[in-house]
């Protein structure tokens, strides 16, 4: 019997060659976009969690709560914080202070040298994180101050096949190369780890980056600081700890700078929290995820219905086998079985082709999504997919099963199908979900790459186009003072301009601590001003040239003059917002509400320019020549980058790659060695929202295959259609109705149902979306226009689907049609 059922189960498959294709290049093209999306998604929310004490391991975090009631909430965490949490808190096992900085890296007998970022980190880092180790001893790689360990990525770019311990790495340290002996190689971070590394240089190393006011200031931070509790150690049981700990070692100046306070955040939460600063981590909206897991669900449902809707299209041309079968003596038990199986044999069909579309697909999809995905089929994918086998042929397999195995022969010989109200507004309810689906897809897509197109064209309050930012390779130390950075950067720039002066296509050259390509790494300061009230602002120390180069309008006062000595010594230029957070009615000639700036006036204000990403609003931002200025009133101070020096270059050429190449000519000729670090303004910011984007296209392309399966599934309920009413199509034809007005006709219904659908999906998209756009500081509004937009585009797909049948139905001979009834 079983070989029976099969046979003609085969049988029906060849027969009806284009419902199978249909049917099951649908729903696979539904199981691969959701194996795909589900990869991303799964990737997303495993973060962190392969290192085996991922549950006990936290990063620490602090809050200083002004007198306003406002409150700063830091990852970077001052240097002393290490040490004072392992002497005071012993369910505190280990811990590590992580410090980031770029510098130059040369590798033995190669003459360039190359800028790399690199972590200093205590030993315990290596027993805090299991990341894992390919070459050396874990328990004294770090025994040397001179020793460091890199990544399998870093040792081939530096040693290429040779083995790369033991071998030497200069370093440029406080401004002069030291040679660091490799003593291990870590494996590169995994693509869920939100650390990432490529240089690790022992903590011994750290005083010789900071300076000493630094290195044991609890107001002065720099980078995060790791720990792992001790086994039942329960972290929000150590907040009354914390606080007892910050009152031994802190005492009065607790109370007199801020409301200080300490707290754990879990490893794992680390991710997919944007509530948290970022600082070294990597950190993604877990609405992203949300959102992407909600549209592979819709896809998979949208595929499903899909195929159930062509299932009942197909099977309503099987009734008379039905009432044959039944007449020779089937029982309904058996046809249930046999009508069951064949959805179970095309199910299983359709997740096998899908399983190889994945496969094929999953090296766009990496590119698409900036991932490095791989498909393993596992023992616990294998039973998701035979599950979702069985749960997809038990729900397409319905109809027919239950439905057309329980008509009368008698009734079905005769040509007497009767298929009832209740099974077509089963039918219309299924194409108002899917379209419902749909619109809301194409509402999401809309909105999300609007929102995009604002962003990166939006007026930014700079120049962006032929901006281009070099790094300088100069570095702070104890050696070397900020001030004395500063005039490096200053002599380098003159050096710089000198040689360029007669290029083609440079129109003009400046040099700042930080640039618009460098997003949240701006000084961010603290300091207390005349009423004892904590204030914050950010800051950057820029020259005469800056704002010129970048663009920025200044709208009272003046730019800074190299002819006016007093600018390099007490200017400060400030933009809107600070301004107005001080409430400031005439800002020229004001200072810095801080008793303890040395002498200062503003002499200038600037348009709000953004200067960070648009996700966030514009902060009060001061920008002076002299550093002395900003850091001689501050009481903290949060450096998330290097304050090396950075060359802007304002260009004014059509031959870009000629200018470029001079400019490069004249750096190896003013810092030869240094290696020519640039990147281009426009591109960064680009950048700033590469992951925006990714979703964009993920959307987008999910969007676009819920789209074609359901118009799948309108293609089926078309046709079941005009086989229902070709009786009745031939008779107006025969009375005169045209092939326009039959067309209308059959699209009515469907212009109805999709009507139908969009008055559901708006509402829900709109929501929906307007909560994703809450993210950003600055935004678009959902207009009349996305709306409209979106129902017509469903409304034309539905037509341009609908009217193949229609039309085709139109074609028929009206004496065939009759003959066929």
């Amino acid at each position: 019997m079983i070989k029976n059922y099969f046979k003609i189960a085969l049988r029906n498959l060849f027969k009806h060659k284009v419902y199978s294709f249909i049917n099951i290049f649908g729903l696979a093209v539904g199981i691969a976009c959701c194996l795909l999306i589900g990869l991303y998604v799964q990737n997303e929310w495993s973060y962190d969690t392969f290192h085996s004490n991922s549950d006990r391991i936290y990063r620490a975090w602090t809050t200083e709560t002004m007198e306003d009631g406002r409150e700063l909430l830091n990852t970077s965490t001052p240097i002393p914080l290490r040490q004072a949490l392992e002497e005071y808190i012993p369910e505190i096992e280990k811990s590590t202070y992580i410090f980031r900085f770029n510098n130059l890296v040369q590798a033995p007998e190669r003459p360039d040298q190359q800028n790399e970022q690199m972590l200093v980190v205590h030993n315990d880092f290596f027993d805090i994180f299991d990341f894992e180790l390919i070459s050396g001893d874990r328990e004294t790689m770090f025994q040397n101050p001179s020793s460091v360990v890199i990544s399998r990525e870093t040792a081939e770019r530096f040693f290429g096949s040779d083995n790369p311990l033991q071998q030497t790495l200069s370093i440029r340290i406080d401004d002069e190369f030291q040679s660091f002996s490799v003593t291990g190689v870590l494996e590169n971070a995994p693509s869920n780890s939100s650390l990432e590394y490529s240089i690790l240089l022992p903590n011994e190393n750290l005083d010789r980056l900071v300076g000493e006011n630094s290195f044991n200031s609890w107001f002065n931070i720099f980078g995060p600081t790791y720990v792992l509790l001790a086994e039942n150690a329960e972290s929000d049981a150590l907040d009354a700890k914390f606080q007892s700990m910050l009152q031994t070692v802190l005492g009065e100046e607790l109370q007199s700078e801020t409301n200080f306070a300490i707290g754990l955040q879990p490893l794992t939460d680390i991710h997919l929290n944007p509530e948290f600063p970022p600082n070294i981590a990597s950190v993604s909206d877990p609405a992203y995820s949300y959102l992407l897991a909600a549209i592979a669900l819709l896809i998979l449902f949208i595929a499903c219905v899909n195929f159930m809707t062509l299932s009942i299209s197909k099977s309503a041309s099987r009734a008379r086998e039905v009432g044959i079968r039944k007449t020779m003596g089937a029982i309904r038990q058996h046809l249930m079985a046999q009508f069951w199986g064949e959805a179970l044999m095309m199910t299983v069909l359709a997740i096998t082709v899908g399983v190889a579309f994945s496969e094929l697909l999953l090296p766009l999809f990496n590119d698409l999504s900036g991932t490095s995905l791989e498909f393993q089929l596992t023992l616990g994918s294998i039973g998701i997919l035979a599950g979702l086998a069985i749960l997809i042929s038990l729900i397409a397999g319905i109809y027919p099963a239950l439905i057309l195995s329980g008509f009368r022969p008698v009734e079905v010989l005769k040509g007497h199908l009767n298929l009832s109200a209740d099974k077509s507004f089963f039918r219309q309810s299924m194409v108002v979900l899917q379209f419902s689906l749909s619109i809301a897809l194409i509402f999401g897509t809309i909105t999300v790459h609007r929102q995009l197109s604002f962003m990166q064209n939006k007026n930014l309050g700079y120049q962006t186009g032929q901006v281009v930012v070099v790094e300088s390779g100069l570095s702070a130390g104890p050696s070397v003072p900020m001030s004395e950075l500063i005039q490096n950067g200053y002599q380098m720039r003159d050096l710089i301009a000198n040689e360029i002066s007669g290029a083609q296509g440079v129109e003009s050259i400046s040099v700042s601590t930080f640039s618009p390509v460098q997003v949240f790494g701006w000084f961010r300061i603290g300091f207390s001003d005349n009423q004892n009230q904590q204030q914050n602002l950010h800051a950057n120390v820029i020259d005469a040239e800056f704002i010129n180069t970048l663009g920025i309008e200044i709208i009272q006062g003046r730019n800074f003059s190299d002819v006016n000595p007093s600018d390099e010594r007490r200017a400060m230029i400030v933009n809107q917002s600070l301004v107005d957070y001080f409430g400031w009615e005439n800002p020229i000639g004001r200072r810095l509400p801080g008793p303890e700036f040395i002498d200062h006036e503003v002499i200038g204000v600037v348009e709000d320019f953004h200067y960070e990403s648009l996700h966030t609003e514009i902060d009060p931002l001061a920008m002076t020549m002299n550093p002395e200025i900003i850091f001689s009133g501050i009481n903290n101070i949060m450096l998330s980058n290097s304050p090396s020096p950075r060359f802007s270059f304002k260009l004014n050429t059509g031959n870009l790659s000629k200018t470029m190449a001079s400019i490069q000519n004249v750096w190896e000729t003013v810092s030869p060695g240094t290696p020519f670090n640039y990147t281009f303004v426009d591109q960064s910011l680009e950048a700033q929202y590469r992951q925006e984007q990714r979703l964009s296209r993920i959307v987008t392309t999910g969007s676009f295959f819920a789209i074609i399966i359901a118009c799948l599934g309108l293609f089926g309920l078309a046709s079941l259609m005009v086989l229902r009413r070709t009786k009745e199509i031939g008779v107006r034809k025969v009375l005169g109705a045209t092939s326009s007005s039959i067309v209308l006709l059959v699209n009515k219904e469907f212009t109805k149902l999709v009507l139908i659908a969009f008055v559901i999906a708006v509402p829900v998209a709109w929501y929906f979306m307007s909560s994703w756009l809450q993210n950003f500081a600055y935004r678009i509004d959902i207009g009349l226009g996305i709306i409209l937009l979106a129902g017509i585009s469903a409304l034309v797909v539905a037509w341009l689907t609908v009217s193949y049948q229609s039309v085709k139905a139109t074609l028929v001979n009206p004496v065939d049609s009759l003959r066929s009834e």
